[in-house]
Order: C-alpha cells, then sequence, then structure tokens
C-alpha cells in the first residue's frame, strides 16, 4: 500500500528559486525551511507556488513580496550607510 504524501500549506516566500531535484528553502512564519528534494513543480505565479517534494505536497503563498521569489535572477543585498 502507497503511503500518501503530507499537504504543507504556508505562507511565506522561496529563499532561491525552485528547481526539481534540488530541496527548497522557505521562510515562513519566521521560521527557514529546507525541504527534501523537488520532484514536480505543479504552478508557479505571481502570488503562489504549489510543487512537489519526495515526501510532501507544497502550497506556498507569497505574499507581500511575490516576485522576488519567482525571480529567475540572483538578488543581492545592498549595504545601507
Amino acid at each position: 500500500m502507497k503511503k500518501e504524501k503530507k499537504q504543507i500549506v504556508l505562507n511565506g516566500s522561496l529563499l532561491r528559486p525552485l528547481s526539481v531535484g534540488r530541496g527548497a528553502i522557505l521562510h515562513a512564519g519566521g521560521n527557514i525551511y529546507h525541504t527534501s528534494r523537488v520532484v514536480a513543480i505543479l504552478e508557479e505565479s505571481e502570488d503562489c507556488v504549489r510543487f512537489e517534494t519526495q515526501n510532501s505536497h507544497y502550497y506556498l503563498s507569497m505574499s507581500p513580496f511575490p516576485l522576488a521569489a519567482v525571480s529567475p535572477l540572483p538578488v543581492r543585498l545592498a549595504a545601507c550607510a
């Protein structure tokens, strides 16, 4: 009998773009989460992403900063003087 994957719903942001074969890194609720390897990206939009890992199905609502999370360009922090 095949075990059903856990459903995880979070409100937060991706700390790097999703990539099949790599674990996702998420920031939600003041915590940083490292997932098992992503096996499928099911949906990507400006305000949410759905993906499947080896162990779970994730739904991540990315408000209020959605565009930074789905950007394929590297993001660098600027120093404030």
